[in-house]
């Protein structure tokens, strides 16, 4: 898993497009090994305890790509992990706005949508809507 993510973001680091808009790379087709298929939803919403936008039940991992602008491209490159306690991903504060900051200053950002532990159809109980 890690070879194929390092490999995606040599990929993709270097084939830096002009376009503005954010790419969303899926990390793997299909169920990856020794997993079970999953088929819940994935849930977002704001949580007024962190006070920001989270997710919860990923099942899926992707890694959506935040490309700066031509002029302010310095070839470098970050992986942004938001945290959450493997249970919900603080997308915004600590994936979407990092990203975006590091964009500003010529870095080409992927936030990771990583898998998490399913919570059930609420958000879990350290995080109340």
């Amino acid at each position: 898993m890690k070879t194929l993510i390092l490999r995606t973001l040599c990929l993709f680091a270097f084939s830096v497009s002009t376009a503005s808009s954010q790419d969303v790379i899926p990390l793997y087709p299909g169920t990856p090994p020794g997993s079970t298929p999953e088929n819940y939803p994935e849930k977002e919403y704001f949580s007024k305890i962190w006070n920001t936008e989270v997710v919860t039940n990923v099942t899926k991992p992707t890694l959506t790509v935040f490309k700066p602008a031509p002029e302010l491209k310095n070839g470098t490159a970050v992986v942004i992990c938001p945290g959450g306690g493997f249970m919900a991903l603080s997308i915004n504060s600590e994936g979407n706005d990092v990203a975006k900051y590091l964009a500003a200053k010529g870095v080409t950002a992927f936030v990771l949508r990583y898998r998490l532990a399913h919570t059930g159809e609420g958000p879990p109980r350290n995080l109340p809507r």
